[in-house]
């Protein structure tokens, strides 16, 4: 079991793909106090936790503190971690001092134009420059702390990717990546069911996504075989008022909230997690939309089969000058449902038949959805207009 707390109820930045830029935020100008967190910690040791990560929605270079909550988790003999946009320098060293087990830096460019799209409010140059600082203080302290660099992939900015990663690799960072998505689970809903609170900003962000929440997304992951939701299941989220809150895709962590962590066993809570109507509910039309499976996976199987396909579309369309239309793109020859010929596509493709009847698929439209589709099965049927 590991855990993610909010220890600030406020970011620096307006990322219009996170909820710090594109939901209303009840917990702003909060923070956590130390007497607090240090009970919590206790607990959570006593309780089988074995990483407390100050990190869910907000900025935790914010609270003048850090390096005391981050000494704390270490004294505790549980893995620290911290997760940043690193365009804030005050509290930075105090924080790298502190000596984290893990320290993430969070960006979607190497130059401004690009960046300042997805990380808005921010200057990147500045974060490059915070960087080399977080270098210097691990090399001159002798720090262990595992420094990755997160770049956060868009359909506009793979070509910076590379640039990124050979300026952290230099200063001996990781660097990994991975596609965005939209968040939070509220916003995703909200967009998928025509909710009215959607506003053109959203609409706007959803243009760069690599995986957007469309239509042809949601198919495909409500095709996906069902599977238990480790983010509500495996993970404790705290917000800096010490609430319990049912997943770290919720940002509503008033409504959606099962019960002070101090003042509750573990047990109470996650069974309360499951019972309690609201979350429930939530639950439901989460993994009915299979929504659970955008949050848990976006960078693995299908998913990642179909951000690759869409970032393929728009550089094709983009270096011919062709017209871009985001919900448009990788869908080329796709077949809708209605006229999607399960007979023919199970009689041309033996295999995906007998796949089925080793219960691998439910059907071959599953199969065609999920892989037949991007691997240019034969059979499926008349091409619908997309």
């Amino acid at each position: 079991m590991n855990m993610y707390i909010d220890i600030v109820g406020a970011c620096n930045l307006s990322c219009p793909s996170c909820p710090m830029g594109n939901s209303e935020n009840a917990n702003f100008k909060k923070a956590m106090q130390l007497d607090m967190f240090r009970k919590i910690v206790e607990k959570a040791r006593t309780e089988g936790v074995e990483s407390i990560f100050l990190y869910n929605w907000t900025e935790p270079l914010i609270h003048p503190r850090i390096g005391e909550f981050v000494e704390i988790i270490n004294a505790a003999g549980l893995r620290s971690g911290i997760s940043s946009n690193l365009n804030l320098a005050k509290n930075m060293e105090t924080a790298m001092l502190a000596n984290p087990w893990f320290f993430r830096i969070s960006l979607s460019g190497f130059y401004q134009h690009t960046y300042e799209q997805g990380h808005v409010g921010g200057d990147i140059e500045v974060v490059k420059a915070n960087m080399i600082k977080l270098h210097e203080l691990k090399q001159k302290h002798g720090l262990t702390t595992r420094i990755e660099v997160y770049y956060h992939r868009y359909l506009d900015n793979i070509e910076e990717e590379e640039l990124m990663r050979q300026f952290s690799q230099a200063l001996g960072f990781e660097f990994s990546s991975g596609f965005s998505v939209m968040m939070p689970l509220e916003k995703t809903l909200a967009l998928i069911e025509r909710d009215p609170s959607v506003t053109d900003t959203d609409r706007k962000t959803l243009q760069r996504l690599a995986l957007p929440p469309y239509d042809d997304l949601v198919n495909l992951v409500r095709q996906y075989p069902k599977q238990a939701c480790t983010l509500k299941d495996d993970w404790l989220v705290l917000d800096c008022n010490g609430n319990t809150v049912l997943c770290c895709s919720i940002f509503n962590q008033t409504e959606y909230q099962v019960g002070k962590y101090l003042d509750m066993p573990l047990a109470q809570l996650t069974e309360r997690k499951s019972t309690q109507s609201n979350c429930v509910d939530m639950c439901n039309r989460c993994a009915n939309n299979g929504l659970h499976i955008y949050a848990m996976s976006p960078n693995t199987g299908s998913l990642k089969s179909h951000a690759i396909n869409r970032i393929v579309d728009f550089h094709q369309r983009s270096i011919n000058g062709l017209p871009v239309d985001s919900d448009r793109l990788g869908r080329n020859g796709e077949v809708s449902a209605e006229n999607f010929d399960e007979a023919q596509y199970l009689h041309m493709n033996q295999d995906v038949k007998n796949a089925i009847s080793t219960g691998a698929f439910t059907s071959g439209y599953q199969h065609y959805v999920l892989f037949g589709r991007l691997e240019g099965r034969l059979g499926a049927g008349q091409y619908s207009v997309v």
